[in-house]
């Protein structure tokens, strides 16, 4: 992680709208990167804008057709 400054995790939610919870689900499934200090964790402020420009929903992902498809 580089030189930018560290946001503890409640100010990091509040930032951005969820719930602490949430964001410690988000740090244990490594969508978000923090630094753990003792027993708490921050956020860089880099990692927040990081995550905050992501595409919301999920990705695009085409359908596949089958062999039970209608052009057989």
């Amino acid at each position: 992680m580089g030189s930018s400054t560290l946001i503890p995790v409640s100010e990091a939610a509040k930032r951005i709208g969820i719930t602490r919870q949430r964001l410690h689900t988000l740090i244990v499934n490594q969508q978000i990167r923090a630094v753990r200090l003792g027993r708490y964790h921050y956020i860089e402020e880099t990692e927040l804008e990081r995550y905050l420009s992501l595409p919301e929903g999920r990705p695009y992902a085409p359908r596949t057709t089958g062999e039970n498809s209608i052009d057989n």
